[in-house]
């Protein structure tokens, strides 16, 4: 079972501007960002900004069940390292939840408007 996290880290650009970062844990590779011509700021598409939130989830959730392990065969020196990663896991999939619910939300009351 693959399990999903996002991370919305923002880090301040050369001109002030807030930019998405892309994740340690991001291996994939995403296609250049488009620029908005009136403000100089990076254009992200929904769908990959999605979809690379997904990623980390998922390696996130990765990650903390592998700390897990280790603290069962007792490779971990520091329980809070897996408790930490743990949480971080378990917050990012109750916010993946989350929005999922909304946009369900979303779309059954549209639904019902346009049916």
């Amino acid at each position: 079972m693959e399990r999903l996290l996002i991370d919305f880290s923002q880090v301040y650009g050369q001109h002030g501007t807030h930019e998405l970062t892309r994740s340690v844990y991001n291996t994939h590779t995403t296609p250049p960002l488009e620029l908005d011509t009136e403000n100089e700021t990076p254009k992200l598409s929904f769908q990959d900004m999605l979809s690379d939130s997904l990623k980390n989830v998922n390696t996130l959730q990765l990650e903390a069940e592998k700390k897990v392990r280790d603290m069962a065969i007792g490779d971990v020196d520091d329980i809070s390292e897996v408790v930490l990663a743990s949480s971080r896991a378990d917050t990012a999939l109750r916010l993946v939840m989350e929005v999922r619910n909304k946009f369900l939300d979303a779309y059954q009351a549209l639904s019902r408007i346009t049916g």
